[in-house]
This record gives structure tokens, C-alpha cells and sequence, in this order.
């Protein structure tokens, strides 16, 4: 046996959280997206984790001390097993986070988060408009389909964090966006740089994020 393994000194670093990156699909088309899944619109389907390994790796993870799981994707509410994920996350007692688009959020899909220890759901929102939002995420109606998701998770006990990606088009509208999220009962605002990564590159090559400076 390796030494290492038997020398109570050494400190121990137990293994926190995994992300699992469920979906290579997504049902917005959101022109900053650093990973840049395919679109999935309705009657598609792009590959996905399959659902026993999601459960291999949490077993393994346990082992080594994982006391919680971040879902994201593509978007991860589009899973086919989604609700398998979450029932087994809240089986096996880990806390869980998930990023989202909120656009497929229902009340059944928020009560099994609900179950969850310590659930800690984050919403993407673009702008307080639609013609902001929709701009940067690329499909029709996605604007109040994430506002429906937002309202449904706060009228089950979740206060969502929303996280608002900053450019030059919607720099402007940071206050009407805190003011939303303040209306809707969320609990907090992030905000996200846009990375120079896949369809984030565009944006950069083309003058729409904002400098260091103008971030400061």
C-alpha cells in the first residue's frame, strides 16, 4: 500500500462538490454561451449523462467525501431523467445547485428540488425586457418562460439566484434588472463576464462585451 494512503499527518482534502455537465443540447440559442451546446427544440434530442453513470459517480464521489452536486449543461432541465437526478441526489442526502435557463421549470420539477438539502437554484436573465433577453438568448417567448420559472420556484419556497451575463447592450439596465429580481423574490444577483470561449469569441471579436474598464 502506497505510504501516502496510511500517514494519519497528512492533511486530508475531502471531496466537496462535482459538476455535472448533464446535456450536450439546449433549448436556447444564447449568443454568449462559452460552451456552445447544439439546439434542441421540440421532438430533438442530443446525447446526454446517462443515468447510471450519474449514479456510479455520485457512489464513487461519496467515498472520497462529496457532500453536494451542481447540475448545468446545455441545460440540464431538459435531461430526459431529471427527475431521476434530483430523486437520487435527495436520496443520497447531497446538497444540490442548479443552473438553469428557467424556461422548463414547472411546479413538479421545483417540489423535487424543494426535497433537496439545501437547494440553491440560479436563473439566467438577460435583461428586465424582452427584447434585451431575447437578444442575447437568441428565441422568441424565452423571456416569459423564464419569469414563469422564477415565480414557480418562489411560490414553492425557492428564492432563485439570477445571474445577468454583462455586455455593452445591456450594461445599462443593471438597476431595472435588480429591481426585477427584487419584484420577483429572488434572493440575490450575479453577474457574469462573457468569456472569449465558443459563441462568447463572436461577441469579443465584434465590440459587444465591455472592457476591464468599463466593468470597474
Amino acid at each position: 500500500m502506497d505510504e501516502r494512503q496510511t500517514d494519519k499527518s497528512l492533511p486530508q482534502y475531502p471531496l466537496g462538490n462535482i459538476y455535472f455537465y448533464l446535456t450536450r443540447g439546449c433549448n436556447l440559442r444564447c449568443r454568449h454561451c462559452w460552451i456552445s451546446p447544439k439546439f434542441q427544440g421540440e421532438g430533438q434530442q442530443h446525447p446526454s449523462l446517462d443515468l447510471d453513470l450519474f449514479r456510479s459517480i455520485v457512489a464513487q464521489g461519496k467515498t472520497l467525501g462529496l457532500c453536494s452536486v451542481k447540475l448545468t449543461g446545455g441545460e440540464p432541465l431538459i435531461h430526459p431523467h431529471i427527475l431521476e437526478i434530483i430523486g437520487h441526489v435527495r436520496d443520497a442526502g447531497l446538497g444540490l445547485t442548479i443552473e438553469t435557463n428557467g424556461t422548463v421549470i414547472t411546479r413538479e420539477l421545483a417540489l423535487a428540488m424543494l426535497e433537496c438539502k439545501t437547494p440553491f437554484v440560479s436563473v439566467s436573465l438577460d435583461g428586465a425586457d424582452a427584447e434585451t433577453h431575447e437578444w442575447m438568448r437568441g428565441v422568441e417567448g424565452c423571456f416569459d418562460a423564464a419569469l414563469h420559472g422564477i415565480r414557480t420556484l418562489v411560490e414553492v419556497g425557492i428564492r432563485p439566484q439570477i445571474i445577468m451575463s454583462l455586455v455593452r447592450r445591456n450594461k445599462d439596465r443593471v438597476e431595472a434588472l435588480v429591481r426585477l429580481a427584487e419584484s420577483l423574490g429572488a434572493s440575490s444577483v450575479k453577474f457574469n463576464l462573457v468569456q472569449p470561449t465558443a459563441r462568447g469569441e463572436q461577441m469579443h471579436r465584434d465590440g459587444q462585451t465591455l472592457s476591464v474598464e468599463e466593468l470597474i
